[in-house]
């Protein structure tokens, strides 16, 4: 069955590719004899288009990129939103099955809390699973890093990627190679003199609607969070898209990057009250709900936010490097909390250096749980948990620039994040 699925994949691009041939074949014959011109279009049947959008949801991205130019049909067609969500659902054998990016950004003064006066460098990087060697070695692929891109706090969903520069929110479609930036949020809360300055962003999906939107939350706070005062804004990511501001009278900080499940945006953050508070943020309806978190757990301690099982979770790992402890709060449909309590099997103990810190970087389409070293150095690896089946194992990362190992620690930070199966070929416009 495997074999023939990927019988049938070949086949599939090798008609496309045909089909694309023939058709720059007919244009360059545009300057022929109308009279032959008649004659070849009349000996060619017609492909019915629903045959066409079959054959092509089933090529690579890169792929489509090039197709864009064989007809405007075919360019009307790539383009449209219509085909590029069927694209999204389509699972095809050519394109690739584990996608792994990449953030470094070297930017000395460019992050969430100040204005990026002096931007450095920055990269995007695109690792792939090596089939020339084990399952335990990923290797460079491709740089996708485009001029002037490249920023903190990269997030994926649904094949486009959120980064900011400059206190702004950049979206890049990494399989077109576009990226937009947003417009700068007019808000006038930085005038005031406060201790904490800061402005994050999250990205989120409505199903129903079929709508991006992209959520801004700036928040100026005093000495040890006794008074916090926060704006929240929502940008629709479309053509002459806005900022509109939320009216929200919990004013508070998120502590963590967000997750988008199902249509809901869920992040950790603090109030002047608690700090273990659950904020959710439904994208169709734009509105903010405040969720108690789980027992023992605090904002400001070293706890990772992941998404597990498809439901938010709370991830405890600050007894793995000496004990082999975690625990895994997942916040169930009912509301409730559940946990569940791992110790790590001895025989992998070795895995989790004592000397090395370790920071959570996201989960695989796979739900096993990126553990990544807090420091940038050679040879560098990476450690993928299964949670189900409590099994830990190490990953080298191959192909890193080597300029990046020796560049200082205090300026450079780098993002982990394992795309789905699938790619977006959507047209970004604002």
């Amino acid at each position: 069955k495997e074999f023939n699925i990927k019988v049938l994949g070949a086949l599939v691009k090798l008609v496309a590719m045909v089909m694309s041939l023939a058709l720059i074949s007919s244009c360059q014959w545009k300057k022929k004899s109308s009279k032959a011109m008649r004659r070849r279009r009349g000996g060619a049947p017609e492909i019915h288009l629903d045959l066409l959008i079959e054959i092509l949801t089933r090529l690579p991205g890169r792929s489509l990129m090039r197709f864009k130019c064989v007809s405007k049909l075919w360019f009307s067609l790539i383009r449209s939103r219509c085909f590029s969500n069927h694209y999204l659902t389509v699972a095809s054998p050519p394109r690739p099955p584990r996608r792994l990016y990449m953030s470094l950004v070297d930017h000395l003064e460019c992050n969430s809390m100040a204005v990026c006066y002096n931007p450095r460098e920055s990269a995007l990087l695109l690792f792939t699973s090596s089939s020339s060697s084990s399952n335990n070695a990923t290797s460079f692929d491709q740089d996708l890093t485009l001029p002037g891109m490249g920023g903190r706090n990269m997030k994926l969903l649904r094949g486009l990627i959120l980064y900011i520069v400059c206190r702004r929110a950049c979206i890049y479609n990494p399989t077109t190679r576009q990226s937009v930036t947003l417009p700068a949020v007019k808000s006038n809360i930085f005038a005031q003199e406060d201790y904490r300055k800061s402005v994050l962003y999250f990205f989120g999906h409505d199903p129903v609607l079929d709508q991006y939107k992209v959520v801004c939350i700036i928040v100026v706070s005093s000495k040890k969070i006794k008074r916090i005062t926060s704006e929240h804004w929502v940008f629709v990511l479309e053509p002459g898209g806005s900022w509109k501001r939320i009216e929200l009278d919990q004013p508070h900080i998120p502590t963590r990057l967000g997750l988008c499940i199902n249509g809901v945006i869920y992040y950790l953050a603090s109030t002047c009250m608690s700090d273990d508070i659950i904020v959710s943020f439904d994208v169709r309806s734009e509105e903010f709900k405040m969720i108690q978190g789980p027992p023992l757990v605090s904002a400001f301690k070293p706890i990772d936010f992941i998404e597990y099982g498809g439901k938010p979770s709370v991830f405890d790992h600050t007894r793995l490097r000496r004990k082999g402890l975690v625990e895994l709060w997942v916040l169930e449909d009912a509301g409730e909390w559940s946990r569940k309590s791992l110790v790590l099997q001895p025989c992998q103990m070795h895995l989790v250096n004592k000397y090395t810190k370790w920071k959570v970087k996201g989960t695989t389409h796979n739900g096993e749980i990126i553990f990544a070293p807090l420091l940038l150095c050679s040879p560098y690896y990476i450690l993928l948990y299964d949670v189900q089946k409590n099994d830990l194992r190490k990953v080298r990362i191959r192909g890193i620039p080597k300029h990046w190992f020796r560049k200082p620690d205090t300026n450079l930070f780098f993002y982990f994040e394992f795309m789905d199966d699938s790619e977006s070929i959507m047209h970004l416009e604002i």
